[in-house]
């Protein structure tokens, strides 16, 4: 039995998929010492990992500053060098990019985990994260990370890896939860790159929706995900796209809106706060999505094409690329209207080339290998390094 690190600072879109990792490790005899932000200690408990808290990035004052991601790697390092505890090896979020370092210190493997596309000199992942170059820019000039960076470098022996090092993902393997095919520039990738697909097994979720109807009705699923559920205006729009239409709509809305605040909810929709998504997808004809990686992953893992109205962060070049190879269509978020909205489901549903292009790329998604995959190849590299 080995005994496993593995860090991931904080998002769900960052943790989620590690899930099935974690606990396909445990499975097979592996002991695990997770930390991550305290709003996911129950989920990572739950695997079996033994889990260690952080403070919550999201619930920080001044969230807003560049120095946001790096104020939670100090707390990091005392937990991981003020233990007695010995690590076989190291796996880290990619956003965690002296990780490689930390391994090294401890003279143990290390492993990336990469949970959007990879990056290397064929991609700048600065023009897919084009939104954060003035706050890098900002950042390297700044004098609370120069003393930062000093401070972890006397301290611990910590060298800082450039941006542009950090960015493409350190690590002796990289863990990619999306399909070479899919991937952007795929093929450009080197070996240490492990394509796995995402991380999809039987959740046990019950469906408390019944989807069965004698007409077959088409089935529309709409979900933002889980941080830009709040649009009231956007799921208006929705109910005015389809109220006439021989549809059976399922929309999640999230947590932090009443399914009674809409007066009037069209008879072909089923609105609710949560639902369970795999399930959903598994009979979802057109799916519309803010592009997440995660919600992309798994709604072409079900062959399902896309309607795609990109928020932020990574979702832009998500969109962009199941729009290259044809499986969606992208509203720009600014853009969305119900005529619009209905325009393109309308058009994915009578034009098949969107469908069998979804299920080109999910073919390669469940032909990635998924979690045992990641598994096998990361205790693949810890027998190598004995």
């Amino acid at each position: 039995m080995s005994n496993a690190l593995f860090i991931t600072m904080a998002g769900t879109g960052r943790v989620n998929p590690t899930i099935f990792l974690v606990k396909e490790l445990m499975d097979r005899g592996e002991k695990v010492t997770y930390i991550s932000s305290e709003e996911f200690r129950g989920k990572i408990e739950r695997t079996g990992a033994k889990f260690k808290g952080i403070k919550n990035l999201s619930n920080t004052k001044d969230s807003k500053t560049p120095m946001l991601p790096f104020s939670s790697f100090k707390e990091i390092l005392e937990l991981v060098f003020n233990t007695k505890e010995k690590f076989d090896y190291i796996i880290y979020d990619s956003n965690f990019i002296i990780g490689n370092e930390v391994g090294r210190i401890l003279k143990i493997p290390t492993i990336c985990s990469i949970t959007t596309f990879a990056s290397n000199e064929s991609i700048d992942v600065f023009d897919i994260f084009r939104h954060i170059r003035p706050n890098i820019q900002q950042l390297l000039t700044n004098s609370d990370y120069m003393d930062f960076v000093k401070n972890l470098q006397e301290k611990y022996d910590i060298k800082f890896p450039s941006m542009l090092m950090a960015a493409a993902g350190t690590g002796m393997i990289k863990i990619v939860y999306t399909s070479k095919y899919f991937q952007l520039c795929g093929e450009n990738f080197d070996e240490s790159y492990k394509f796995i697909g995402p991380s999809i097994a039987d959740r046990n979720e019950y469906m408390s929706i019944s989807l069965e109807t004698n007409d077959k009705k088409k089935v529309i699923y709409i979900s933002l995900g889980t941080i830009f559920n709040t649009s009231i205006e956007f799921y208006e729009s929705c109910f005015k796209a389809f109220d006439n239409m021989d549809v059976q709509i399922i929309m999640s809305i999230g947590e932090n809106i009443n399914v009674n605040t809409f007066k009037s909810i069209p008879s072909n929709f089923i609105v609710r706060n949560y639902v369970s998504q795999l399930e959903i997808l598994k009979q979802a004809d057109v799916f519309i999505t803010h592009a997440g990686m995660n919600s992309t992953n798994e709604g072409l893992y079900y062959d399902v094409p896309l309607v795609l109205i990109p928020q932020s962060g990574d979702q832009p070049f998500v969109a962009k690329r199941v729009a290259q190879l044809g499986a969606g269509i992208i509203i720009e978020k600014d853009k969305v209207t119900p005529e619009i909205l209905k325009q393109s489901v309308v058009k994915i549903l009578s034009d098949n080339n969107f469908t069998i292009n979804s299920k080109k790329i999910g073919k390669s998604l469940r032909e990635a290998g998924g979690f045992k995959k990641g598994v096998n190849e990361i205790l693949n590299l810890y027998d190598m390094s004995k």
